[in-house]
């Protein structure tokens, strides 16, 4: 075969592979170039690199964005038209089309985001994990729907077997994609699932045990984050750390609970300054929001000291951030 017939016969692979969405034109152009004779490589290359982009139209780049926000408006529109239709124009909906209802929903967003191209454009990425995440809540739905209606659960069995689907659900998703919200959306049904069985075990704990046993999880989560072992890293910091600010603030109910939760801020504050990441000062300082005005009020109701305590805690955490941006400058 001479070179020239080569040539076309590659030339109408490529040509294929474009139109099936296999590659980009672009990536025609380097292959084309890339197999060219070394006489007419370079020249080849420029020629053929203008021409690829003259034949992809600004349109094209477009195209992923346009697909993502359509995915996210069909999404949101079928299981809204879903939630009016049984709860606002059918009162009196049978149990059993609830239940076709959330199952439809489950696997049609379940197939469609399995269905999407997560191709090097990060557009048809956050689609599918979009799609997946609606998915999980449609599977949440029908497996509540089940339990409350049909098995007649408990309400606190019911939130135990819904948590344990959709973080089942949601850990096979978060296997395949290691995507952000499928992270969040693991974290945050085990965190149920851990309260709701910690609030279960007898009386006496209810006012700190949920919260003691989330606050743990989070701990265990960060540690895990920190070692790899559940990516990405970055998001397990954001969820552990607003795990043991959420965890902490259900335990402060009891006297022990404003001892830990007040050493959590702390401990998020001295964190965010020692290894130099702000957004775990800006956790800190939420939780300072939160929690020292409960303590205050709880323990110097009508003293001034109330008021101070607030005042200095300010003070100490701004020159946190005077500090943090000092620092940082003079690293550069």
């Amino acid at each position: 075969m001479t070179g020239l017939s080569a040539g076309a016969e590659l030339r109408r692979h490529l040509d294929r592979w474009v139109a099936d969405g296999l590659i980009d034109a672009t990536q025609a152009a380097r292959i084309e170039a890339a197999e060219a004779p070394p006489a007419a490589r370079e020249p080849a290359a420029a020629a053929r690199e203008q021409a690829a982009a003259a034949r992809e139209p600004a349109a094209a780049a477009r195209a992923p964005l346009v697909a993502e926000a359509l995915g996210y408006a069909g999404g949101v529109l079928a299981i809204a038209a879903g939630i009016f239709m049984v709860r606002d124009l059918l009162p009196g909906f049978p149990t059993w089309a609830e239940l076709a209802f959330a199952a439809v929903a489950w696997v049609a967003l379940g197939v469609g985001g399995a269905a999407v191209r997560t191709t090097s454009d990060p557009a048809f990425r956050r689609l599918r994990s979009v799609l997946w995440l609606m998915s999980a809540a449609s599977l949440a739905a029908f497996t509540g729907t089940l339990a409350a209606q049909v098995w007649t659960f408990s309400p606190e069995n019911t939130t135990l077997v819904t948590a344990a689907t959709a973080a089942a659900y949601g850990a096979a998703l978060w296997q395949r994609t290691r995507a952000v919200l499928q992270h969040l959306a693991v974290f945050a049904s085990l965190a149920i699932l851990v309260g709701t069985a910690v609030y279960q075990v007898g009386p006496g704990i209810e006012d700190w045990g949920p919260g003691l046993a989330i606050w743990a999880l989070s701990v265990l989560w960060g540690v895990a984050a920190s070692r790899g072992y559940l990516p990405p890293g970055a998001t397990g910091y954001v969820a552990a750390g607003t795990g043991v600010l959420t965890g902490a603030q259900l335990t402060m109910q009891v006297a022990g609970g404003h001892v830990l939760a007040i050493g959590t801020v702390a401990g998020l504050l001295a964190a965010g300054v020692l290894l130099r990441q702000a957004w775990l000062v800006a956790l800190g300082a939420v939780g300072v929001l939160i929690v020292i005005p409960q303590t205050t009020s709880r323990y110097l109701p009508t003293s001034a000291a109330a008021p101070v305590a607030i005042f200095v805690t300010g003070v100490v955490l701004l020159g946190c951030a005077v500090w943090l941006a000092r620092r940082r400058k003079g690293s550069r």
